[in-house]
């Protein structure tokens, strides 16, 4: 038990001597009569660039919607000018375009077998 209340009290003064040197590294601003107006000239200072980010995010945001009804007013046009869609996809045209290609490079050949065979 006594090796506990020694270990609480060292433990005690450990944490004073530690809060004592945190006081003294960072004092308490000494009050002036500047002391107000400063520190609301650092809480204005701070909004103005929070203003400064908020304006450019709503300008951001707004030209990307009006760039995306651009975009869909386009796709929308072309599809009226363009009459319909193909009715099959891109891959399938590619591998029917493929299959023809292959029976090209074909070339017709005569199998004779090897007993009709005349030299």
């Amino acid at each position: 038990m006594m090796d506990n209340q020694r270990y609480l009290q060292e433990s005690d003064e450990a944490l004073s001597a530690l809060l004592a040197s945190y006081r003294d590294a960072s004092p308490d601003p000494e009050p002036s009569v500047n002391f107000m107006p400063q520190l609301w000239q650092k809480i204005e200072a701070r909004e103005r660039t929070s203003r400064v980010f908020t304006r450019l995010t709503r300008n951001l945001v707004t030209a990307a919607l009006a760039l995306s009804m651009l975009l869909a007013l386009a796709v929308e046009i072309s599809r009226s000018r363009g009459g319909s869609l193909p009715s099959e996809t891109y891959v399938e045209v590619l591998a029917d375009d493929n299959a023809s290609q292959d029976l090209y490079s074909f070339e017709p050949v005569r199998v004779m077998p090897v007993y009709d065979r005349q030299d």
